[in-house]
């Protein structure tokens, strides 16, 4: 069985959903081609990507009739992202006929974007200027022959139809082994751009923390954070950071946040941002939603708030408490020895085997 992976970025998604499992397998030679997003820049200057012929202007028609879709490498399996073009659902009918197993994978609910989401202008049905639509998601995810998603509340999203399963989010090994220099300080890894509405949640507590003498710092660009926190003062914060570095920038935190609004959004997100901390020995504090409450339960490494007063006083207990954070940074690393790309990638091989033989009928689903 050869399989093609097409991620979708080189970027969070592409590395932990698929890119990472997919080079460790390959290095154990298992029978993978990735096609990296970058087209030749990353692919030794190959063509890459779904070689699509059209009866017509495609460039001006979007309803341009395909006639044939090309198969990449002649791979028995191909694995691909957030397929969300208007074409989209055709080539995967296209690469079914031809005995292609066509693999989505998600980690995403894009039909319950937050509005403020710099997402979301592009994903919505209702926006005539792009080819792109979380209903097309949808389409794509119905025919496609198996699909892969982070949480459960996923499968009710993209898998009603019964194929597909749950592939929780790993990180790396080599997270185990960063050890930094942790910083007197306080902070939160992300940017308001795609998570508009989530520092909300912890009300007034960051403020008010500064103003005891605490320390607070951003990962990531600055945005609208201050406004989002209710600062009096922009925050620190590091600017762009690449993912190489994204791990350890968040090791240097004595504690780190991870708020999340009660949304149907997040209601669908995973474990990620926790794992993140977890791995390289950084307590955290957290919204109690759901894929969060399974991994504190799991885990132990952290510590779950709702109420504005609940995030100030976790996060002065924890930066006031060496012996209670060093403790929780233990028992989340040692939880993470097991929840690592590489203990986990014949997960994703496991799911492409399914969906070749479902696609050749050696496997019957409802």
């Amino acid at each position: 069985m050869k399989v093609c992976v097409m991620p979708a970025d080189t970027a969070g998604c592409g590395y932990y959903r698929l890119i990472w499992a997919a080079e460790y397998l390959q290095n154990l030679g298992y029978n993978i081609e990735i096609q990296y997003p970058m087209g030749k820049e990353l692919n030794g200057g190959k063509d890459t990507g779904l070689e699509v012929h059209f009866r017509g202007d495609h460039r001006n028609d979007p309803n341009a009739e395909i006639i044939d879709v090309k198969i990449p490498g002649d791979a028995d399996v191909i694995v691909m992202q957030r397929l969300s073009h208007n074409w989209h659902s055709r080539v995967i009918e296209v690469m079914r006929s031809k005995g292609v197993a066509m693999v989505i994978d998600m980690d995403d609910d894009l039909s319950n974007i937050h509005p403020e989401n710099k997402a979301f202008v592009n994903y919505h049905p209702r926006n005539t200027r792009t080819p792109f639509s979380w209903k097309n998601v949808e389409q794509a995810c119905k025919i496609a022959t198996y699909v892969t998603v982070s949480t459960q509340q996923l499968m009710g999203v993209y898998a009603r139809h019964g194929r597909g399963q749950v592939i929780d989010n790993y990180v790396p090994e080599r997270y185990l082994r960063i050890m930094a220099d942790q910083d007197k300080v306080f902070g939160w890894p992300g940017t308001t751009d795609s998570h508009p509405n989530d520092l909300q949640v912890t009300g007034g507590a960051v403020q008010q923390l500064i103003e005891d003498g605490y320390e607070f710092r951003v990962i990531g660009p600055i945005t609208q954070a201050k406004a989002a926190l209710r600062l009096k003062e922009q925050p620190a914060h590091t600017g762009v950071v690449q993912l190489v570095n994204w791990a350890s920038e968040i090791a240097k935190l004595q504690v780190m946040l991870a708020p999340l609004a009660p949304t149907a959004f997040n209601t669908g997100k995973s474990r990620l941002k926790l794992i993140e901390a977890a791995a390289v020995g950084v307590p955290w504090v957290g919204s109690p939603r759901a894929e969060y409450r399974r991994f504190h339960k799991e885990s132990g490494s952290g510590l779950l708030v709702d109420s504005r007063k609940d995030w100030y006083k976790a996060v002065k207990q924890l930066m006031d408490d060496t012996q209670l954070r060093q403790e929780l940074g233990e028992r989340g690393r040692e939880h993470m020895r097991d929840q690592t790309v590489e203990r986990n990638a014949w997960r994703l091989w496991e799911a492409w085997e399914r969906a070749h033989n479902i696609q050749r009928g050696k496997e019957k689903v409802r």
